[in-house]
């Protein structure tokens, strides 16, 4: 039986509105970061100019996308979720660091896509502040909070 993150919704719902808007993302990824000390859910999102149609001059190997949700036990991080972006080199990997979308953690993905497109042609993210529909929110939200308390780790 696959299990399904509880981050996978949002993730996907993201992915389906980058594919309705003609930038059809390479790889889309969601899953638990268990690297470091804490471990956190992360997506990633990656656009490439064969795929997603971005500028090859701004971006040559393209961007990658990525979400984060942390517990809050990291003195580092705030509990709870935050987009960044990086240039994608072309070994696939990521420029470091991560550049943070003005967005809410929870933005509507037709926000979060109206935003990338926006980078993707002018280089500079322009700040949305709409929040993800509470009806669409509150299932992702609370199973991300049960996968929390059961110990973040599976």
């Amino acid at each position: 039986m696959t299990r399904t993150l509880p981050h996978g919704p949002y993730i996907e719902a993201v992915e389906a509105a980058l594919t309705e808007a003609k930038m059809e993302p390479e790889q889309t990824d969601a899953f638990v970061e268990d690297s470091y000390d804490v471990a956190y859910l992360r997506g990633v999102i990656t656009l490439t100019p064969e795929t997603s149609g971005i500028s090859a001059d701004r971006y040559r190997h393209g961007l990658i996308l990525i979400w984060d949700w942390h517990t809050g036990l990291d003195e580092d991080y705030d509990r709870g979720p935050v987009w960044q972006w990086a240039r994608r080199n072309d070994d696939g990997s990521s420029a470091w660091p991560y550049e943070p979308l003005p967005v809410p953690g929870w933005v509507a993905p037709e926000m979060l896509t109206a935003t990338v497109a926006i980078l993707a042609h002018t280089g500079t993210a322009t700040p949305m502040a709409s929040l993800w529909h509470q009806h669409l929110r509150k299932p992702v939200e609370a199973a991300i909070g049960q996968w929390a308390s059961q110990g973040a780790a599976s």
